[in-house]
């Protein structure tokens, strides 16, 4: 047989840096955060991580926004968004999950069908997150009856949510997973 293999990269270069990236700032921001949230008066180091990984996450942030509009290939818009068979196969995979794998997972190519439309909304909460910080920041604490701590806190909920289910999700597919 003559044959070749050839391996073709299903993320890009500029995706995976935007994501290593937003993952090493989200893990700082949540632990910093939470710190935060233990004491009136956090110490300055927890500050200062804060605030520097929130400014390390705007940029990586930017980068995978602008990756879903001008990116190629699995960067796009369209790979995170259902039409109907992604619907059928997000279906599938939620189902797997519920029955804790005892029906299959579908195969799928690039993001998974349930978790894209996922992250998108996690992309709307981190656009949020930075926003409501940068208010806070500038001691601006409501926007009309909206408590800007508390919009900052629920965020930080759904961050914490989505990362775990997220890490969970990972193994659970490496451990079902055969390539």
């Amino acid at each position: 047989m003559t044959d070749e293999i050839k391996r073709l990269p299903v993320w890009s270069r500029w995706l995976r840096l935007s994501h290593w990236t937003i993952t090493i700032a989200v893990f700082v921001l949540l632990f910093s955060g939470w710190l935060q949230m233990q004491t009136t008066q956090p110490e300055s180091w927890v500050m200062d991580a804060h605030y520097y990984t929130s400014a390390l996450l705007i940029p990586a942030l930017l980068i995978r926004v602008y990756l879903l509009f001008f990116g190629s290939g699995s960067d796009l818009l369209k790979s995170c968004t259902l039409d109907r068979h992604k619907f059928k196969q997000a279906i599938g995979v939620l189902t797997s999950y519920l029955t804790l794998g005892k029906v299959p997972l579908p195969k799928w190519y690039a993001h998974n069908p349930l978790w894209g439309p996922v992250y998108l909304l996690l992309f709307l909460v981190l656009t949020l997150q930075i926003i409501s910080g940068l208010l806070l920041m500038s001691q601006i604490t409501l926007l009309g009856d909206i408590s800007i701590r508390s919009l900052h806190i629920f965020g930080f909920q759904f961050v914490l949510g989505f990362t775990l289910l997220h890490i969970l999700a990972v193994f659970v597919h490496d451990l079902k997973g055969t390539g």
